[in-house]
């Protein structure tokens, strides 16, 4: 613990002779674990006070990543400013690295979610059609919508809504006993649309994030320093050339952290 301590403090140092400002346990790292910004020439790298010291030395590693990323290519597109020429083969490795930092238990929980919603879904359509067989999932089913009731009929829109001093709530249909079933299942079925359009555009915006240039590169950066036989396995060429850069600022690091 004292080492990895020490390795911790070396690191601030580093960093800190470099031109960053490097802040660890004093702020909430704007709801991360780290956080890395710039303003101008002024540079700094926010560890959260959330972070236990077994996380800290990884999470200063991935925001030094983002930090050397900005400082060759301000636009964060590129990589050939570390690899020369960033090919699909290398991109491949890349994202191998990532798949094996990424936490699999927020992807896992999202894709069941959606496995799920896709599921009820499927039933409420086979309940709707068994009374209207040419329904279709995709399309208004205008005849149905324009039979509700005017405030229900809010809830092809909404979840919950507030009509005047009553709240209505698509998870509590079975108190409208004006409703019929097929009417309720209509309701149930926009409902979970909606749900799993969030769900989806939660795991683009997932997928977005882990595929950009500058997070492929921060989470094999921290992986290639501290997990170098796994790194080596999943990225060797990768490897390779990050350990053959002659990019000062790296050199340094690499010497830093034998």
């Amino acid at each position: 613990m004292v080492s990895k301590r020490n390795r911790i403090l070396e690191l601030k140092k580093y960093f800190s002779d470099l031109g960053i400002n490097v802040n660890i346990g004093k702020t909430k790292a704007r709801g991360h674990k780290g956080v890395f910004m710039h303003s101008f020439d002024n540079y700094r790298i926010d560890i959260s006070k959330n972070v236990s010291e077994e996380e800290t030395l990884s999470i200063l590693l991935h925001e030094f990543a983002h930090y050397v990323h900005y400082y060759y290519d301000k636009k964060l597109k590129s990589l050939d400013f570390v690899f020369g020429n960033y090919t699909d083969e290398l991109r491949e490795e890349l994202i191998k690295v990532t798949v094996q930092e990424v936490p699999k238990e927020y992807a896992s929980e999202l894709y069941n979610a959606k496995l799920v919603t896709n599921n009820e879904i499927k039933t409420l359509t086979n309940q709707i059609k068994a009374v209207y067989p040419s329904f279709k999932q995709s399309e208004k089913f205008i005849e149905l919508e324009r039979s509700l009731p005017i405030p229900i009929r809010y809830l092809l829109k909404y979840d919950n809504v507030k009509y005047f001093n009553t709240l209505l709530s698509v998870n509590k249909l079975d108190e409208h006993k004006e409703l019929n079933n097929v009417q309720k299942f209509y309701l149930k079925l926009k409902s979970k649309q909606r749900m799993l359009k969030r769900i989806t555009s939660r795991i683009n915006r997932l997928n977005k994030y882990y595929n950009n240039p500058t997070e492929l590169f921060a989470r094999f950066f921290d992986a290639y320093y501290t997990k170098p036989e796994i790194t080596q396995k999943l990225a060797p060429i990768a490897c390779s050339k990050l350990r053959n850069s002659r990019i000062g600022m790296l050199t340094g690091l690499s010497n830093l952290l034998k």
